[in-house]
């Protein structure tokens, strides 16, 4: 083998090594990406569930508020005497 051909050779090894350590962080950045995508996909599950009870307990709420409010509508027109014509309510 002459000069030449050694010379070509340690730079086509220099280019494979090269290549190979490219190759493997880009791996791990790959890796490293995956992890984030699955767990901000947990993150986004969680947040949808949470969502989803404050959306329930607010309908609850709601429920309770128009109970409420049509218990206290019962008792003032139960709790009013009746008005005779021509009377204006107090």
């Amino acid at each position: 083998m002459n000069m030449k051909n050694n010379g070509e050779i340690v730079k086509l090894e220099q280019l494979v090594e090269s290549l190979i350590s490219r190759c493997k962080e880009q791996k791990e950045k790959l890796h490293s990406l995956e992890k984030k995508l699955r767990d901000r996909d947990e993150e986004c599950e969680l947040l949808k569930l949470e969502r989803a009870e404050l959306q329930k307990q607010q309908g609850d709420v709601a429920s309770r508020v128009a109970g409420l409010l049509g218990r206290i509508e019962e008792w003032e027109t139960s709790e009013l005497p009746p008005q005779k014509k021509g009377e204006k309510a107090a």
